[in-house]
């Protein structure tokens, strides 16, 4: 009896992390209410076998030193520790959580695998809601409008609320449809439809007019490269689509506006203002979840709550050491997540790692590690890598 109850927890755990999967581009409440079941399943799990040995893994120790300086920063926060404690508890703590549950919950590869299978074909509607949003005015996943730019263009959305956390994720979906399209059998129908999708997804990341997005995905691509440089030729499509956009005057004006006078002064504004901020407390921060509140103080003529750099405004809530050890962490985890595909060759790994090194370098522009959607798909994507090793370990790295 207690070997079938601690089973349907395991099954619970597994089938909500599908359901995460999916449903991260369509329904931010299925999100929340399949996270609930999920922190359900593993609360059934520890109380039938409270077995911890993952939490050893390296760096959940630097997540944890993370978490603590988080705490630390509040003694800073002053009046607005009501939003610190509400930021510490409900936000880091259970992205953090959601983390840690998605480690626990996988124990074979071929969950990860199927994982993965399951979040393309929900970031396939999520692509097809957005091309239907430009090319038929429809988008149908929210019901969402495009965002009017400069110049007469309109940026694409889809089920996000802006065409940068449309880009993000795509940019994520993207890396690892790349690396599972360079790794298939070239005349398989599997590789046909991953090439298709990837085309589809492509024009979609291209529509969101997300500079950032681009420049995340072409270091996702030399990451790629240089860890599995075979079958590049497969990507030639891929290529011209994006050869393209040089050529058309709207596109040729979006990615060069930056190098432009008053191009992206505002987005420059914020970060000198979150340096100023940092300048006034460098060691602690000005407390975990105030940066919105105190941002005004420096820049008063400014409406943006938050400074579109997650490592800015992760040094200015929290402080140089909580910063530090948030950059430990994702360095140690991508040093060991590749250590362990050079002797695994587990190509779904290298996926997860590209996307991993994608998104950072998005979230070097945007705030990603602060928006609902993309918090939850980093914090998920690490438990993915973490589990990925520590699977791989047990198997001695033979796949």
């Amino acid at each position: 009896m207690k070997d079938k109850v601690y089973n349907f927890f395991r099954f619970l755990g597994e089938y909500t992390l599908y359901g995460i999967l999916f449903f991260l581009p369509i329904s931010n409440a299925l999100v929340t209410y399949l996270v609930i079941l999920a922190f359900f399943g593993f609360i059934g799990r520890k109380i039938i076998k409270p077995e911890f040995s993952y939490l050893k893994f390296r760096p959940n120790i630097f997540l944890t030193l993370f978490l603590f300086f988080s705490a630390l920063s509040l003694f800073n926060s002053g009046e607005y520790l009501n939003k610190s404690i509400n930021a510490l508890f409900g936000k880091w703590m259970q992205y953090l959580g959601i983390c840690i549950i998605i480690q626990d919950s996988i124990y074979d590869q071929k969950i990860i695998k199927r994982g993965m299978f399951v979040f393309l074909f929900g970031a396939s509607l999520a692509v097809l809601s957005g091309l239907s949003q430009y090319f038929l005015g429809v988008e149908f996943l929210r019901n969402r409008s495009m965002i009017d730019m400069p110049g007469g263009m309109h940026a694409i959305t889809s089920s996000f609320t802006h065409y940068n956390g449309l880009g993000g994720y795509l940019m994520v979906v993207l890396s690892l449809a790349v690396v599972l399209l360079l790794t298939d059998n070239p005349f398989s129908f599997r590789t046909g439809s991953l090439l298709i999708f990837s085309m589809f997804s492509t024009v979609a990341i291209i529509l969101t007019f997300s500079r950032g997005s681009w420049l995340a995905l072409i270091i996702s691509f030399i990451f790629i490269f240089i860890f599995y440089g075979k079958n590049f030729k497969r990507l030639i499509p891929i290529f011209l689509m994006f050869i393209a956009v040089f050529f058309l005057p709207a596109f040729h004006e979006r990615l060069f506006s930056t190098l432009k006078a008053g191009g992206d002064s505002d987005r420059f504004r914020y970060w000198l203002a979150a340096l100023k901020m940092i300048k006034d407390h460098p060691i602690f921060g000005m407390g975990v979840g105030t940066f919105m509140a105190n941002f005004s103080k420096y820049l008063p003529d400014s409406f943006v709550s938050y400074a579109h750099n997650c490592y800015l405004q992760i040094w200015a809530e929290t402080g140089v050491f909580s910063l530090l050890s948030f950059i430990a962490f994702i360095v140690l985890l991508a040093y060991l997540g590749i250590r362990k595909f050079m002797v695994s060759r587990d190509f779904v790994l290298l996926g997860l790692l590209s996307g991993f090194i994608g998104f950072l370098t998005h979230s070097f522009f945007e705030v990603n590690l602060y928006s609902l959607q993309l918090a939850i798909l980093f914090w998920v994507w690490v438990g993915l890598i973490s589990a990925s090793i520590r699977i791989n370990n047990k198997c001695g790295g033979i796949r």
